[in-house]
């Protein structure tokens, strides 16, 4: 009784309160635009600023974006169009729904009752209508040097063309010139490639693999006919673009010079799509190769070969395959090892050895030895798994191959017992070696393609994953005997690289008088050097015509060289690593690091600098063999040999004015003996390794004066 008693209470309470009108709170007001300029501008109109010096303030400030009508370089007609549209067009169902907003009655609290289900999921109706719309491009796709942001574009076009874009208006001219030189040079690449693949087809009448999975046949005439529509439609597309070029070229500012405008444009064009240009003449020498199979097998299995004889070249293939398919296992393994991204089974190695068995509260020397002993022992053991599996993958091959010896020889013998004729079956036999290695170098090549996307695949799932980066692998790193886990995160990766990473040139992010600078500094040097031994060794004068031609033509080549542009993707690399160099320096200089190159290995090594003195003056306590110096005696010793010299000169027939220029030290290039180290990783404790060098003239003057004592 009581608790129906309360729950009728509750009920009636509840019924009050949704008949009672609700206090609606008051909406605060919204604050539009950015609060950090509005601050500003309100601060300026205190300071009594007019209105245009405000904007302008805030244009410095904060840039166009923030303003109340921003510009930019690129408007709405000449915007970045990442999917451009043909006049091709399907039909394609496109799945319509209203826009009109659904709202259902908002019910009181008394209208929900606990005992009613959940309403039912009811499917929208979809109204599916047959339209005609334009269908992406597959011929053209926007460079991905055209997706980076305007300015820096402009910066790059301005050191090719060698003239400051200042102006809006060029700006915007160049932009879009820019645009429409790179459609039609890919329109034109593309246009090459398919007449080849129709000359090609036509001359042979056989036609790509891939034209009949589009056609969905097997009837060559609707191949041909295919060819031909796109050939008519990438022939449209040109003419579209050549009349807009010309069209845009009457609106050519009064500064810039069209021809020359577009020369170098179009050489910047073809820098920046070196990578798509090769990709349409791999996609023109694999169709060739496809020709040259096919052709290859009709002229092989068209001869009477008997069944035991096609068993035994399909044995071959196969055995060819297999063998080829252990090497292609080897190079996954090799990319592997260049990526650092060992298999799962070499990662296990590391939880063997803990990492945290001695750790202090503060990182002291003893800690960063264990640490050092700890990645070499795992280094060495993960090296000597990686040789027995290395030495598996070996004997595996060797015996494909082998047997693949044996079938071939069993072959020869079958075919020369079942052909009349010793030249018909050497024929034969040769067409069947010709076959087989033409479908080896095609398994070969496809290989080395699905290698180049392995690499790649490696290396980006290496970057996203926090394990792989902790993990020791089996390639040279460098040895940080160092506290500082900055320098440790920025210069390991950097540092670590060796021979397989190819430096971009830094030179390209210099202005265009530097890189003159530099080349006209290259080209006396290489002259003068080549000038000085042609005449003495092939006594060439040098005032001849040849070391002129060689001279324009070095200049030529240098500045081909200096002045080609980069690539985006190159740019943006040499930039990050133009970055990282010079942070990696301010690094060392703050700290009082040295980074020295190892005895034994060629890796780098970095340690304070108190510890190379402290092992040196151990090194000298310990065998006695040097001497620190107070001063610098090289006056002494050189106001010596001087005067030797030139007593010995002084007497008759001694010395001829030749070998006295030669022997003569001089004070320019005069250097001091002193002492230098390099650690040596390959020693407990990473003992140094102490090099004596001596003043260059030394030797120089030992060995003219030996040979005037022999003669």
């Amino acid at each position: 009784m009581d608790t129906d008693y309360n729950q009728g209470l509750k009920t009636i309470n509840e019924n009050k309160l949704s008949d009672q009108p609700v206090e609606e709170k008051k909406r605060r007001r919204k604050c539009h635009g950015n609060r950090k300029v509005q601050r500003f501008r309100k601060k300026c109109r205190a300071q009594g600023m007019k209105p245009q010096n405000i904007e302008r303030k805030i244009k410095k400030r904060f840039g166009d974006s923030h303003t109340n009508q921003p510009t930019s370089i690129i408007k709405n007609n000449d915007s970045i169009d990442h999917h451009p549209k043909t006049n091709i067009t399907l039909n394609q169902s496109i799945k319509k729904t209203s826009i009109k907003r659904k709202r259902e009655p908002v019910r009181s609290l008394s209208q929900f009752s606990i005992s009613q289900p959940e309403p039912k999921k009811v499917k929208k109706k979809q109204n599916i209508i047959q339209t005609l719309v334009p269908k992406p491009d597959k011929v053209y796709r926007v460079a991905s040097y055209l997706k980076r942001p305007p300015r820096l574009l402009i910066q790059a076009l301005g050191r090719q063309l060698d003239h400051p874009i200042k102006t809006k208006s060029e700006q915007k001219f160049i932009y879009s010139r820019l645009k429409l030189l790179d459609l039609q040079f890919c329109l034109n690449i593309h246009q090459s490639l398919w007449q080849s693949y129709f000359d090609l087809s036509y001359e042979q009448h056989q036609w790509p693999d891939h034209l009949y999975k589009i056609t969905k046949t097997n009837e060559p005439h609707s191949c041909q006919k295919f060819i031909q529509e796109y050939l008519t439609h990438i022939q449209q597309q040109l003419e579209q673009c050549s009349t807009q070029l010309n069209l845009q070229a009457t609106t050519c500012p009064e500064k810039l010079t069209i021809t020359l405008l577009d020369h170098h444009l179009k050489e910047y064009v073809c820098s920046q799509q070196k990578r798509f240009t090769r990709k349409i003449h791999h996609q023109l020498k694999r169709f060739k190769d496809e020709l040259h199979e096919k052709r290859l097998y009709r002229i092989l299995f068209d001869n009477n070969l008997t069944s035991d004889q096609k068993e035994a070249i399909n044995r071959l293939i196969h055995l060819r395959e297999t063998e080829l398919q252990i090497r292609k296992e080897l190079l996954l393994l090799e990319q592997r090892i260049l990526s650092k991204l060992l298999p799962s089974n070499f990662d296990q190695l590391d939880t063997l050895i803990a990492s945290d068995f001695y750790t202090p509260v503060l990182e002291d020397q003893y800690s960063l030895n264990y640490k050092l002993k700890r990645s070499k022992i795992l280094q060495e053991t993960k090296r000597t798994w990686l040789d027995i599996l290395m030495e598996s993958y070996d004997v595996k091959m060797k015996e494909c191959n082998r047997q693949y010896q044996e079938e071939l020889t069993q072959l020869e013998l079958d075919i020369s017992k079942h052909q009349q004729h010793p030249h018909d079956a050497r024929v034969l036999f040769r067409t069947v070696q010709v076959y087989i290695k033409h479908r080896t170098i095609q398994i070969k090549k496809d290989t080395f393609q699905q290698m180049n996307n392995f690499h790649g695949k490696l290396s980006r799932r290496r970057q996203r994953s926090k394990k792989a980066k902790q993990t020791i692998g089996v390639s040279p790193e460098v040895i940080l005997n160092v506290n500082d886990h900055s320098l440790a995160m920025i210069g390991q990766e950097y540092l670590s690289r060796h021979g397989n990473y190819i430096r971009p040139n830094r030179t390209a992010l210099r202005s265009y008088k530097e890189r003159v600078k530099i080349v006209q500094e290259q080209h006396e040097i290489m002259i003068n050097q080549m000038i000085l031994r042609l005449s003495e060794k092939c006594h060439i004068n040098a005032k001849s015509n040849i070391f002129k031609q060689f001279s324009e033509r070095l200049q030529a080549c240098l500045m081909l060289h200096y002045m080609t542009p980069l690539p985006f993707i190159e740019h943006v690399r040499a930039q990050r690593d133009l970055q990282t160099m010079k942070l990696i320096r301010r690094k060392l200089k703050k700290n009082q690091l040295l980074l020295r190159e190892t005895d034994k290995g060629g890796n780098l090594y970095v340690a304070h600098v108190n510890e190379f003195e402290e092992k040196a003056i151990e090194y000298r306590m310990k065998t006695g063999a040097y001497e620190e110096l107070s001063s610098s005696p090289i006056e002494e010793i050189l106001s010596k040999v001087t005067r030797l010299i030139n007593d010995l000169h002084a007497k008759p027939n001694q010395i001829s004015p030749q070998q006295y220029k030669k022997i003569i030290p001089s004070r320019l290039t005069v250097e001091l003996a002193y002492m230098y180290y390099n650690p040596k990783a390959h020693k407990v404790m990473s003992r140094l390794l102490f090099i004596t060098r001596f003043f260059s003239n030394s030797i120089t003057i030992c060995f003219y004066l030996l040979l005037i004592i022999i003669q």
